[in-house]
């Protein structure tokens, strides 16, 4: 998502509720946004909304003014893009190429659209724009392990069990069970889920 975040320009900090941990620009919707924003915050919010996009828990209001209606594709820029392969990780299935790179995200929307029409690629849940609606999820099955990790309590799930908006981009094996607090916290927003086939 940092790479699509990059895209967006935020605006500064000087509305009326900076750095609450709440995303107050009127441009957002979601779980992470203020339930009763005002326009004199439009642009005015951007650490908030900035990190609360990165997260997962906006996103940006339609042109309409109303919810976004759907997944959102991004475009053609990967280097990667129109070569018949879905590069984007934020899907899966057969038609997904080998190598995957956090770079490509939202930026290989031709290829991924076509493969997902002919049912050879879908979205992966957790990165469905109602997956985090869903939220709190329940943790009660998930060990989580502890915060032994360099990078624990940094408010980014580094455990490679794991995928979904809430994850670092570079993931290390070390730190298997080992960031407990940001990854269960993450989980139960909806920003993350198991990876298949793990527990």
């Amino acid at each position: 998502m940092n790479a699509l975040a990059s895209r967006i320009d935020f605006g500064d900090d000087s509305g009326d509720w900076p750095n609450d941990g709440e995303c107050d620009d009127p441009d957002f919707v979601g779980s992470g946004a203020a339930t009763d924003p005002y326009d004199a915050n439009r642009m005015a919010d951007a650490s908030d909304c900035r990190a609360a996009f990165i997260a997962g828990t906006v996103t940006l209001r339609s042109l309409d003014g109303g919810a976004p209606g759907g997944f959102d594709y991004g475009n053609d820029s990967s280097r990667w893009s129109n070569d018949g392969e879905c590069d984007d990780l934020r899907f899966t299935g057969p038609g997904m190429a080998k190598k995957l790179d956090h770079d490509d995200v939202a930026a290989d929307a031709t290829d991924c659209k076509a493969l997902e029409a002919e049912g050879q690629v879908s979205i992966r849940p957790v990165y469905h724009p109602d997956y985090a609606l869903g939220a709190p999820y329940d943790t009660s099955a998930v060990d989580f392990g502890d915060d032994s990790s360099p990078y624990a309590n940094d408010s980014i799930c580094d455990d490679p069990r794991f995928e979904g908006p809430g994850m670092a981009m570079t993931l290390l094996d070390s730190d298997r069970l080992t960031d407990a607090t940001d990854c269960k916290a993450a989980f139960e927003s909806g920003l993350i889920t198991l990876v298949e086939g793990e527990s």
